[in-house]
């Protein structure tokens, strides 16, 4: 396991960046290394009835900050309003 990189965690939410070329969750119940597990994993050994919840993904070749919720209603009202939510994405090419 990779060191989680939290940029922000409280109560409700915990902020993480993720690697280029890990997954943001497993795919069709694979064993794949994925940022979900890594974070659940933390939050449990903080507390074992600690759980969390996506609130978005990023593809596996994209990094960048992923938010998880700490419970479920909080959760929700950050989907409701992820339509506000501003992306921008930025490309760094070498060697053309």
């Amino acid at each position: 396991m990779k060191k989680l990189k939290i940029i922000y965690e409280d109560k409700y939410l915990i902020i993480v960046n993720k690697p280029v070329g890990m997954l943001t969750i497993s795919r069709d119940n694979r064993c794949d290394i994925n940022l979900y597990d890594e974070v659940k994993e933390y939050v449990k050994k903080q507390n074992p009835k600690n759980k969390i919840f996506i609130v978005h993904r990023l593809d596996k070749d994209t990094s960048g900050l992923i938010v998880f919720a700490k419970n479920e209603k909080v959760k929700k009202d950050l989907q409701q309003n992820w339509q506000k939510v501003e992306r921008k994405y930025y490309a760094i090419i070498c060697g053309l």
